[in-house]
């Protein structure tokens, strides 16, 4: 059911127009159409942008995913901030000696 709503969403603008051709043979589009489409597109692009800026982690910070617990699942967040120094510090275990490191 998704699916089609979301088809039906993406197919209604094309089907509006091609009603409008229909009812209007020969008829351009008008220039206030146009200059409001494209206003429209700009706010929309505007927003995908505040929106993408507004939820965004801070670049230091630890990424913790989802995990079911007793209590239910706890959604993703970030954790603790690392360290800000020039380089990332990363983790890694260390390996015995007898699995391939060189003495």
């Amino acid at each position: 059911m998704p699916y089609l709503v979301e088809t039906v969403l993406f197919l209604a603008p094309f089907a509006l127009y091609a009603v409008w051709l229909r009812f209007n043979p020969g008829r351009a589009v008008g220039s206030h159409v146009l200059v409001l489409a494209l206003i429209g597109l700009a706010i929309s692009m505007a927003g995908a942008v505040w929106y993408g800026l507004s939820r965004s982690m801070d670049p230091y910070a630890t990424y913790v995913p989802p995990s079911v617990t007793e209590g239910g699942i706890v959604p993703g967040h970030s954790g603790e901030a690392r360290s800000h120094g020039a380089w990332p510090t990363i983790n890694t275990p260390s390996r015995p000696r007898g699995e391939g490191a060189a003495p």
